[in-house]
């Protein structure tokens, strides 16, 4: 543990500016635990929250990494592109369902058909990109590794509904 004075810290604002020069961890990433209760940063007195010289504050949080930050955008970028191609492949399979319900010329359906199996295709081509590139990014925070993993998870999902798709056709 660090042993600090708070000084001329008055709210819990003030110590947790205190907390994130003598830490590092910013004051978006802590939480602040006093007596078994989270102490909220904000103006509120640490005296009207029952903190006084010598009380004992625990700190949970991190320090800032840009690695991973880095890491968490690249993440959620496959992630609303992968999302697009969801979209994109609900809308294939409504078209699908519309040329199945007759709502399509016979002669037209073959050529339709045609065109939304090649963006099928290309919809499974770039959804085997997405998991290569998430395949590339390595971290050992565990926060990020779940990150990774429901976004592969979302990415084979869309694979699965793009296989039975494909069978329809």
């Amino acid at each position: 543990g660090i042993n600090a004075e708070y000084g001329t810290c008055t709210t819990s604002e003030d110590l947790s500016t205190k907390i994130e020069a003598v830490t590092g961890v910013p004051i978006c990433r802590q939480k602040l635990i006093h007596k078994g209760k989270q102490i909220s940063i904000c103006k509120t007195e640490l005296s009207e929250l029952g903190v006084s010289s010598g009380s004992k504050i625990m700190l949970l949080g991190r320090q800032h990494n840009p690695q991973n930050d880095e890491i968490i955008k690249k993440i959620n970028k496959v992630k609303s592109d992968a999302e697009q191609i969801k979209a994109k492949m609900t809308d294939l399979d409504g078209q699908l369902q519309g040329i199945r319900n007759g709502y399509m010329p016979d002669d037209l359906k073959a050529e339709a058909l045609r065109k939304i199996h090649k963006q099928c295709i290309g919809c499974v081509e770039q959804s085997m990109k997405f998991l290569e590139y998430l395949d590339s990014l390595q971290s050992s925070d565990e926060s990020i590794r779940s990150m990774k993993k429901s976004t592969v998870l979302l990415i084979q999902s869309m694979l699965d509904e793009c296989d039975q798709m494909m069978e329809k056709l």
